[in-house]
C-alpha cells in the first residue's frame, strides 16, 4: 500500500508539470557556447545570476519612476528578463535531473522487486529438492549402515580363507563371483552416499545464498522506496520554485512590453516585442525551409527546362566594322542579361521609405529584419520579382495573432551579385493579397501593413535571409534597397 501510495504521487506531480509547461507560452533559452557562465556548476551559475539580479535591480532603482518609459529602463529590464530566463533554465534543468533520478529509482525498485520474487522462487526450488536429497540421502545412509552390521556379524573371515575351504572347484567359482559382486555394491553404494551427501550439501549452501541475497534485496527495496519518497517530495519543492520564478518571469516580460510599446506609442515607431518564443521561431523557421527548398528544386528544374541557347551573331571576315558591331551587339546582350538576372530591391512600403527600426537595433540581439513605421492599410510591395513560398497567418490555440502574425514569403528568381539565392519576409499585415505558389513581379502590391502578430504597433517587419531561407541566414536588408 505505502508503495502504491508513492507511485500515484508521483504521477500526480508529472501530471502537474506537464500541465504547466503546456499552458506557457515560455520558452526557454539555453546556455550556449557564449554563455557568461560557461564552466560553472550549476550552483555557481545559480549564484552568479542572483548576484546579476542584484545589480540590476539595483540599478532599475536608481532610474527611479519617473524613468519607467524610457529606453534606458527597459533595456535594463529586458536584461532582467534575460536573466530571470536563465534562472529558469536552471530550475528546468534541475526538475529534469530530479525527474530522471525518480525514473531511475523506479526501475530500480522493480528490478529488487523482480529479484526479491526470482529468489523467493529459487528458495522454493532448492527447498523441495534438497528434502528429496535428504530422502535418498537418509535411504542410502540406512542401507551402508545395515551392510556395515551385516559384515560385522559375519565375523572377521577373509576372502582367502572363503576361498580355501571351499568343497570343490564349482563352490570355489561362485564364491569368487558373490565376492566379486558384493565388493561392487559395497563401493558403489559408498560412492552414491558420498554424491548425495555432496550435493546435498551443496543445495542447502546455494539455498543459504539465496537467504541472504532475499535479504540484502528486501533492504534496498527499502532503501530505494525511502530515496523515491524523497526525491518525489523534493520535485515537489522544484516543482513550487519553478511556478514562482516563473510567475516573476511572466510579470517582468508583460510590465516590459508594456513600457515599450507606451514608448514606441510616444515615438511614434513601431518594432517588435523583445521577449520572443525561440521554440516558435525554430518551427517556424523549418516550415520557410521546407517551402524554400521545395520552389528551390522547382525553379532549377524550369531553369534547366527551358534555358535559351545562345548563338553569336555571324560575322563578316575581313571586315573590321563588321566585327567591332558584332563585339557591340554581344557586349550590349551579355549586359542586358546580366541586368536582368540580377537582384534590385525597391521598398517594400512606397508610402515610407524610411527605415523606422534598423537591422539589429530593436533594443535586443536579434532583430533580424528591418521596420517601416506606418499606418495600417498601406500597400506593401514585393521588392523583387520571385515565387511566393509562403502566405498564411500564424495564429495560437485561441484564434490570436502569433510571431510574423499575418506575413508572406518571396524566393526570388534572381540572385544577388554573388550568384546567390535571396529571400525576403513580410510580417505584421493586417492582408494578404497573394497565395503560396503565385508569381508576383517587382512592386506589385502584395500586402496590406498592420499590427498582427507579436507588434508594439502598425508597421512592415521586412528581412532578407541568404543563401538559405534559414533564420541564421538573415542578414541586413539594407544594402539591397535603393
Amino acid at each position: 500500500m505505502k508503495r502504491h501510495n508513492v507511485f500515484l504521487r508521483l504521477f500526480a506531480v508529472v501530471l502537474t508539470f506537464c500541465f504547466a509547461l503546456t499552458s506557457s507560452p515560455l520558452s526557454l533559452v539555453s546556455f550556449g557556447a557564449d554563455d557568461e557562465f560557461e564552466g560553472l556548476s550549476a550552483q555557481e551559475k545559480q549564484a552568479a545570476i542572483e548576484q546579476r539580479l542584484k545589480e540590476i535591480n539595483e540599478k532599475l532603482a536608481d532610474l527611479g519612476e519617473e524613468s519607467k518609459e524610457t529606453k534606458d529602463y527597459i533595456d535594463t529590464l529586458n536584461d532582467k528578463i534575460s536573466y530571470l530566463q536563465k534562472e529558469l533554465k536552471l530550475a528546468d534543468d534541475k526538475i529534469e535531473s530530479s525527474k530522471t533520478e525518480i525514473q531511475s529509482l523506479e526501475q530500480q525498485y522493480k528490478d529488487n522487486e523482480k529479484q526479491i520474487e526470482q529468489a523467493k522462487i529459487d528458495i522454493e526450488e532448492l527447498s523441495q529438492k534438497s528434502e528429496v536429497l535428504q530422502v535418498q540421502f537418509d535411504d542410502s545412509y540406512v542401507k551402508y549402515c545395515q551392510r556395515l552390521r551385516a559384515m560385522y556379524v559375519s565375523g572377521n573371515m577373509s576372502t582367502l580363507s572363503v576361498l580355501l575351504t571351499s568343497p570343490d572347484i564349482s563352490t570355489l567359482l561362485t564364491r569368487l563371483e558373490m565376492i566379486k559382486r558384493v565388493s561392487m555394491s559395497d563401493k558403489n553404494l559408498l560412492e552414491s552416499l558420498k554424491n548425495e551427501a555432496s550435493e546435498l550439501i551443496n543445495t542447502k549452501k546455494d539455498m543459504q545464498s539465496k537467504q541472504q541475497q532475499l535479504s540484502a534485496n528486501q533492504k534496498t527495496l527499502v532503501a530505494t522506496q525511502e530515496s523515491l519518497k524523497t526525491s518525489i517530495e523534493d520535485l515537489e519543492v522544484q516543482q513550487i520554485d519553478y511556478a514562482k520564478k516563473q510567475e516573476a518571469y511572466e510579470s517582468q516580460r508583460a510590465e516590459s512590453d508594456e513600457k515599450l510599446k507606451q514608448l514606441h506609442e510616444q515615438e511614434n515607431t513601431y518594432s517588435e516585442y523583445r521577449n520572443r518564443d525561440e521554440a516558435e521561431l525554430n518551427a517556424i523557421n523549418a516550415e520557410i525551409a521546407a517551402a524554400a527548398e521545395e520552389f528551390r528544386k522547382k525553379i532549377e528544374a524550369q531553369t534547366t527546362t527551358a534555358a535559351p541557347t545562345t548563338t553569336a551573331p555571324p560575322t563578316t571576315q575581313g571586315s573590321s566594322e563588321s566585327q567591332e558591331t558584332t563585339q557591340s551587339t554581344t557586349s550590349a546582350t551579355t549586359t542586358t542579361a546580366q541586368s536582368s538576372n540580377t537582384l534590385s530591391m525597391t521598398v517594400p512600403v512606397p508610402s515610407q521609405p524610411k527605415i523606422t527600426c534598423g537591422y539589429g537595433s530593436a533594443g535586443y540581439t536579434g532583430h533580424t529584419g528591418v521596420d517601416f513605421s506606418c499606418p495600417t492599410g498601406s500597400t506593401v510591395v514585393a521588392a523583387e520579382s520571385g515565387y511566393v513560398i509562403i502566405s498564411t497567418d500564424l495564429v495560437d490555440a485561441n484564434g490570436n495573432y502569433r510571431s510574423y502574425g499575418r506575413y508572406i514569403v518571396i524566393m526570388h528568381d534572381k540572385t544577388d551579385s554573388a550568384g546567390n539565392y535571396v529571400y525576403t519576409l513580410y510580417a505584421h499585415n493586417s492582408a494578404r493579397l497573394v497565395s503560396t505558389g503565385d508569381y508576383v513581379s517587382k512592386g506589385q502590391a502584395i500586402a496590406q501593413s498592420g499590427s498582427t502578430g507579436n507588434s508594439t504597433g502598425p508597421h512592415l517587419h521586412f528581412e532578407v535571409r541568404t543563401p538559405t531561407a534559414s533564420y541564421s541566414d538573415c542578414v541586413d536588408p539594407t544594402p539591397f534597397l535603393p
